[in-house]
């Protein structure tokens, strides 16, 4: 008897009600209770026990060390700063002393993870002037728990106060010290801030307390979300064999760093407890709610999806939405644009939709699209901050199902085509390579875990995220559509697929402005092919021609006459500056130099957004492509297409000496993961030697992904911007 029969999601397989008569009552009752003995037969896996029991161990063992924990007051980005460990402080500041704060009344000190055992506090403050310690507070009171703890002088040279806290003061192992002081209002009347006394930095000690209790409300969390965890990858690899072991294996393999991190960082440790939680919580439920409708769609469009390959698919999707919007959650993680799309998004739903931003110096339309399609959400998530952070690291997650469904799909109908042709055609040998699945598999998880796409989450590039989310829908739309034109036996046209390419042809271009620009080129393009050769006469060419007529011409013109034309003597102005003066004349900059520009796109473009190999393997991918047969072309063409559109865009800087741009590089992002996935299949199959060369080349891209997404999460660090 297989293993994987055993396990959560094969148990949860008599979920769906059988009868369609059945209530929904009943159907509800049948679903908790197999949703029940599921996890009854997940929890009885000796395994998880063995990783959880490890898990504990390492965090009692972790609050036993003695700790040195330094806080650099001041630093808002970077290793050592001092963010989300500070509550109430002013604006981080820096002169010859150094960098510091000023306290505000009540500011506050919290660090969790530090176990309940004795500490010692060290504050440093900065000097001051006569001016400021005639007119502002004489003495700093320390309170822990409602208790006061200390008072301690405020001396024009600065101070170095060392403040022992007893074990019985850190309630569940979290230090929480307010620092009490009168404040005072600087004299200069641009200056309205209320300021106390300016800290320089903070260190927390330990000497050896055994045995110390630690942070039970962190050691709880993160068990229950490593708990969370193993639930979620056994019902994401459903019907794959040995499920239980390949979740053991992926948990065993994070476990030690929740752990390390315990014993290297434990404030940090204890303050990403409840974003891990609610991520895996969220995630849980987002494999109960895809298992079922992305098997229902992959059969109405005739995409191959076997049940092993759903659950790595779906595997792929949780896992990316998790670091995503777990890593969002993370107090006090880099913010990015998240207050400029929460305050555009409240103009939108507010009855303003014509809105001018402006980037790098020059007025743009912005468009209003993805504000109007997440409105109605807020009848459910009223708070537009969360709604966006949550929506588009959903997005982001989902894009994977689309990049499996179009190489899935034209492996399928390429490989038909192959067996034709091989069956009509004696003196050609070759055979259909059964490995298209795997590939769009890579594919989806090249698209998803390169750091471009971690990226755009923390600069919070929200409207970018959701248009190049429709993008890819739309190009997803267009592949599986000239495949249903392209078949041996083509089916009708339906009036429906103008209409869907038609709407996601708008949503692109009432998304993103950059995303409008790119994708009318590349649909330009593509008309340029097919309408000739539907005038020669071409049958599949003539099938295609009207629906995109009308989904290209019409929402070209839908988007000119809602949105665009409101900004033609915007646009008219712009052209008279630019014909005189370039765009560095329009954007009021001076010209930037070639060698910087070109210092960017290769040390930014080329090497950090992708992890260099996936953009380096694309073109022997899209060659690979070609190869696969006539029905590949479609997507092919595609591919070639995005990448001229991009390349045009690349080279642009380089005439005009600016650097507007119109995210040219993440345009053809789908692209660059397709490419790479079909040219480390080719390398895979090569011998050993290049299978250890895909084996380096992945784990730089990993571990490029890695620095890119730990960086902003914990330290605020800032990633480039991606372009």
């Amino acid at each position: 008897m297989q293993i994987h029969n055993q396990g959560l999601p094969h148990a949860a397989q008599r979920v769906a009600p059988q009868h369609p008569a059945l209530s929904f009552q009943v159907w509800l009752l049948r679903a908790l209770k197999a949703e029940g003995q599921a996890w009854q037969t997940a929890l009885s896996y000796p395994a998880l026990y063995i990783l959880l029991l490890g898990m504990a161990l390492g965090f009692l063992v972790a609050v036993q060390v003695p700790l040195n924990y330094s806080i650099d007051v001041g630093i808002e980005e970077g290793y050592g700063g001092d963010l989300p460990h500070l509550r109430n402080f002013n604006t981080a500041e820096q002169d010859s002393h150094g960098t510091y704060r000023w306290t505000r009344d009540e500011a506050r000190i919290v660090m969790p993870g530090l176990g309940q055992r004795a500490v010692t506090v060290r504050l440093d403050f900065f000097p001051i002037s006569a001016e400021v310690l005639a007119i502002g507070p004489s003495e700093i009171e320390l309170w822990v728990q409602g208790e006061p703890l200390a008072t301690l002088p405020v001396q024009m040279p600065g101070g170095h106060y060392s403040i022992r806290v007893p074990s019985h003061l850190l309630e569940q192992g979290t230090l929480d010290l307010l620092i009490r002081t009168a404040t005072f209002v600087p004299p200069d009347p641009d200056d309205p801030r209320s300021l106390g006394t300016p800290l320089d930095r903070v260190t927390v000690s330990t000497g050896t307390s055994f045995p110390a209790a630690p942070d039970w409300g962190a050691f709880g969390l993160w068990l229950a979300a490593a708990l969370l965890a193993w639930a979620t990858m056994l019902r994401a690899l459903d019907a794959v064999p040995r499920a239980p072991h390949w979740a053991t294996g992926l948990l065993a393999g994070v476990a030690p760093l929740v752990v390390l991190s315990a014993f290297l960082d434990p404030p940090r440790w204890a303050f990403g407890a409840q974003p891990a939680l609610i991520a895996t919580v969220i995630s849980y439920a987002l494999v109960l709610a895809l298992r079922p409708t992305v098997r229902y769609l992959a059969r109405q469009l005739d995409i191959p999806l076997d049940g092993r390959t759903v659950g790595w698919l779906l595997l792929i999707v949780v896992l990316a939405f998790g670091t995503r919007y777990g890593g969002r959650l993370y107090p006090r993680s880099m913010h990015g644009d998240i207050g400029f799309h929460t305050n555009r998004f409240n103009e939108v739903t507010g009855g303003y939709i014509y809105i001018v931003s402006r980037n790098r110096g020059v007025n743009f339309p912005y468009p209003p699209g993805p504000y109007l399609v997440l409105a109605p959400w807020l009848l459910v998530a009223p708070d537009p901050s969360y709604l966006l952070q949550l929506s588009a690291a959903l997005v982001e997650g989902l894009s994977a199902l689309f990049i499996y469904a179009m190489v899935a799909r034209t492996g399928a109908v390429a490989a038909a085509w192959r067996q034709r042709q091989q069956h009509h055609t004696a003196t050609r040998q070759s055979r259909a390579p059964p490995l298209y699945s795997r590939i769009a598999l890579l594919a989806a998880g090249i698209y998803v875990f390169t750091a471009a796409g971690y990226m755009t989450t923390w600069w919070s590039f929200d409207t970018h995220i959701y248009t190049q989310f429709a993008t890819l829908v739309l190009i997803t739309a267009l592949v599986l559509f000239g495949l249903r034109c392209c078949t041996a036996a083509p089916r009708p046209i339906t009036p429906l697929w103008a209409a869907v390419l038609l709407l996601l042809v708008g949503l692109v271009f009432l998304g993103h402005f950059g995303f409008f620009i790119n994708t009318a080129l590349l649909g330009g393009m593509a008309l340029l092919i097919v309408l000739p050769l539907a005038w020669r006469g071409v049958a599949w060419a003539q099938m295609a021609r009207t629906p995109l007529l009308v989904a290209g011409v019409g929402g070209l013109c839908l988007a000119l006459l809602l949105f665009y034309t409101a900004y033609l003597w915007l646009f008219i102005e712009q052209a008279r500056v630019t014909a005189s003066s370039g765009l560095t004349g329009l954007a009021e900059r001076a010209p930037v130099p070639r060698w910087y520009l070109w210092q960017v796109l290769w040390q930014v473009g080329i090497i950090q957004h992708f992890g260099f190999f996936p953009l380096l393997l694309a073109p022997l991918g899209v060659w690979q492509v070609g190869r696969q047969g006539r029905p590949a072309w479609i997507m092919g063409g595609l591919l070639v297409g995005s990448f001229l559109v991009s390349l045009a865009f690349a080279v642009l800087p380089f005439i005009t000496l600016s650097t507007q741009s119109t995210r040219w590089l993440m345009f053809s992002a789908w692209a660059v993961a397709i490419g790479a996935a079909f040219a480390v299949q080719l390398l895979w199959r090569s011998g050993r030697a290049a299978r250890l060369l895909v084996a380096v080349m992945g784990g730089y891209v990993l571990w490029n992904t890695f620095v890119f997404w730990i960086g902003p999460m914990l330290w605020r660090i800032r990633p480039p911007e991606p372009f």
